[in-house]
């Protein structure tokens, strides 16, 4: 089958990070790719383009990937198209294959009867930020093309009368969510070569919600990037919050995929806080055990900064993190043998409850003047280290030298040019924090089942601010 890939990319810096490159050429395997960016490509990355083989288009950052579709077909035109047996609109924000791909094109070049397929659906659901009622549809990440639908007057007239979105939320609407009925109502016939049907009434957007699932078990070859710093928040009101855990411990132990250089462009794209909560970047170590270790030779250094002031309780206890943290210090430089891409470790936020509201407040008072100054983005939340005063660092996590650090602002700093350098931040507890924090959310969950409960705390809060 003679098939075309028009595959979408966009990079901030112009770059294609070697999860793309992976992409590409093994779909080079099954057709020519025309490779579309939003932007302009860093000289480098161009002539990789060029001697991969691979057409290329780079155009303004406007449309998101609808907008690179549409200038992409209407340049090549239909007259070219005409020329495929198939045309895949693939994009960027899907990692791998992790397998073989062609049991999936072998099972859909049998599939004569389909009009139009993709690797995933997403099932229906009511959605204010995307219009309402959001129908049953395959998801745009990958949608293979039949020459009975590409075309037709239909398919064209859809393309030209287009309009650009303007956001992420238009972009669903205007195209993801709406190609599938679109066409469908058309008399055009589609499928998903994952079936998760089973699933359906457990998760409306199973790619998401169970990747390890279709990887291990429904012959999916890709997983999207954005299950590994999706909001965590969203993640908890659809699943257990282990999803990005469970698909990296998979990719990992299972596959030849390169997890850790998809992590290391990520660092340089996303908030260090939302890949941090996905992967539980939090671990547990052992007890005291009076070994000494020798962090020079580890190439290891430990700093100690100055906290701002605060009131004595959140004070004290931010001291007896650090004091302890002391005593743990051959477990926790242990860990950086078995975390890579590990760069800085701190001990975990103390339990009581003004150390967590005394680093917001820290963090929101210097957080424009840190987006300013850094090389990635951050957010409203709190880096997740360092705390408490007390950091180890990997000496190579800073090929230029490690600054001074002498505050908390300073320690962020660390953190975000760490990060910048493709390591991450993380922090560390024994096993008895780990079980007492799970006591703690156990509890907090428990209040918030009891209406009565939360008021009572709510007005406990108004009145310790009126207070102050």
């Amino acid at each position: 089958m003679k098939r075309l890939v028009i595959y979408f990319h966009y990079d901030p810096a112009g770059c294609i990070d070697t999860a793309c490159r992976i992409a590409v050429q093994a779909m080079q395997k099954y057709g020519k790719v025309v490779f579309v960016t939003n932007g302009t490509l860093a000289p480098a990355d161009r002539v990789w383009v060029r001697q991969s083989g691979a057409g290329r288009i780079e155009r303004k950052n406007v449309g998101f990937d609808v907008g690179a579709y549409k200038e992409a077909l209407l340049t090549l035109g239909r007259e070219e198209l005409a020329k495929y047996d198939e045309v895949i609109l693939m994009n960027y924000t899907l990692a791998g294959p992790v397998c073989p791909l062609a049991p999936m094109f072998a099972a859909m070049d049998a599939r004569a009867d389909l009009d139009f397929w993709g690797l995933t659906r997403h099932y229906a659901m009511k959605s204010r930020r995307f219009g309402g009622n959001v129908p049953e549809h395959l998801q745009s990440h990958f949608l293979a093309l039949r020459p009975r639908l590409f075309t037709s007057d239909d398919f064209w007239r859809y393309w030209q009368e287009m309009e650009l979105p303007a956001s992420y939320e238009q972009s669903v609407i205007r195209h993801e969510t709406r190609f599938t009925p679109y066409f469908a109502a058309k008399g055009y016939t589609w499928d998903s070569y994952v079936n998760t049907d089973d699933v359906k009434a457990v998760f409306v957007n199973p790619i998401m919600a169970c990747p390890k699932e279709l990887l291990q078990n429904r012959g999916c070859p890709f997983f999207k990037r954005r299950s590994l710093f999706t909001p965590y928040a969203d993640e908890l009101r659809r699943t257990d919050g282990m999803a990005a855990r469970e698909l990296c411990g998979y990719v990992l132990e299972q596959t030849d995929f390169p997890l850790d250089l998809l992590l290391v462009s990520l660092l340089k794209t996303q908030p260090l806080a939302a890949l941090a909560k996905n992967l539980h970047w939090r671990y547990i170590v052992d007890g005291p055990t009076g070994e000494t270790v020798d962090l020079a030779a580890r190439g290891l250094r430990l700093i100690r900064y100055d906290l701002p002031e605060t009131d004595s309780v959140t004070a004290w206890y931010n001291a007896q993190a650090a004091v302890q943290a002391d005593t743990l210090l051959t477990q926790a430089a242990a860990l950086f043998e078995k975390e890579p891409l590990l760069g800085m470790l701190s001990p975990s936020l103390p339990l009581y409850a003004g150390c967590a509201a005394a680093r917001r407040r820290a963090w929101l008072t210097e957080k424009d003047t840190l987006q300013k100054e850094a090389a990635v983005p951050i957010d409203d939340t709190p880096l997740p280290a360092p705390n408490c005063g007390w950091v180890l660092v990997r000496e190579s996590a800073f090929p230029q030298g490690i600054p001074d650090c002498k505050t908390q602002r300073d320690a962020w700093k660390l953190a975000l040019t760490a990060q910048a350098n493709g390591a991450y931040a993380a922090c560390f507890e024994t096993a008895a924090q780990s079980a007492a924090r799970a006591d703690i959310l156990a509890e907090y969950e428990s209040a918030a089942a009891e209406p009565a409960a939360v008021a009572k705390q709510f007005g406990r809060l108004i009145k310790h601010k009126l207070q102050k």
